[in-house]
């Protein structure tokens, strides 16, 4: 195991900063050595040499599988994709995290799963498959008419038809879910964000943890349905939460 960590630090300061992690390197070298002691037989010659080959050739492997690309990918000079952080500022004040959607929030599968539930449950169940995936889109996520059409391979004349025949049928599904609604500090923090400010400057205005804005953003996402931050301000609009 010494040999391994060895090996790990001298191959880390060869790297250029930032580029691996020493735990990261040390791992992959430890598979190795439960590999290499199990497959060494006095042919292969002396064990320390054996295992210094096998451990750094691990190392190395798990280098270019972070890269994504293979060994003649990077001889013919083919570039490997930007990797960024979650945290990483697009421009001042608005990271990443801040346009990706929320993966804990609730799908439309799950939406017509909890409404089915309910006593919307036989009328909704009576929609054809595509009838429900739009009734939700629209009345629930507040989906546009455009992008439900390009979701499901549309025109927006077909969705506006359909939309006529569900909102018939559930009576405004949308006001009907009994839906949690947002808490006091809840609604501070999306008023922030209709403001345009940040995960860290809502932190620094609220004088509240970092990681404690990130948990009630996710919480405003889940309740409201929305695919992130930006959609939730939009939604909050739409339901009057927002002035």
């Amino acid at each position: 195991m010494d040999v391994v960590r060895r090996i790990a630090s001298s191959l880390l300061g060869r790297l250029p900063p930032g580029r691996a992690e020493l735990e990261e390197l040390e791992a992959d070298g430890f598979e190795a050595l439960v590999r290499a002691h199990r497959d060494y037989d006095s042919s292969k010659g002396p064990l320390i040499p054996y295992i210094v080959l096998r451990c750094r050739g691990a190392m190395i492997d798990g280098l270019r599988r972070k890269t994504w690309r293979s060994r003649s990918d990077q001889t013919q000079g083919v570039e490997g994709p930007l990797l960024l952080s979650l945290e990483h500022e697009l421009c001042e004040g608005l990271r990443v995290e801040e346009l990706l959607a929320d993966p804990l929030a609730a799908t439309a599968e799950d939406v017509i799963e909890r409404v089915s539930s309910t006593n919307l449950g036989p009328e909704l169940a009576e929609l054809p498959r595509r009838c429900r995936r739009i009734a939700v889109a629209r009345f629930v996520q507040n989906r546009s008419q455009e992008d439900v059409a390009t979701a499901e391979g549309i025109s927006r004349a077909t969705v506006r038809k359909l939309e006529l025949r569900i909102r018939r049928r559930l009576h405004d599904l949308g006001e009907s879910t009994n839906e949690e609604p947002l808490t006091s500090k809840e609604l501070k923090v999306l008023r922030l964000a209709a403001e345009g400010a940040s995960s860290d400057e809502t932190a620094r205005r609220l004088r509240k943890a970092y990681e404690t804005v990130k948990a009630q953003r996710r919480s405003i996402i889940a309740k409201l349905h929305a695919r992130n931050m930006v959609n939730a301000v939009a939604i909050g609009y739409e339901r009057g939460l927002l002035q």
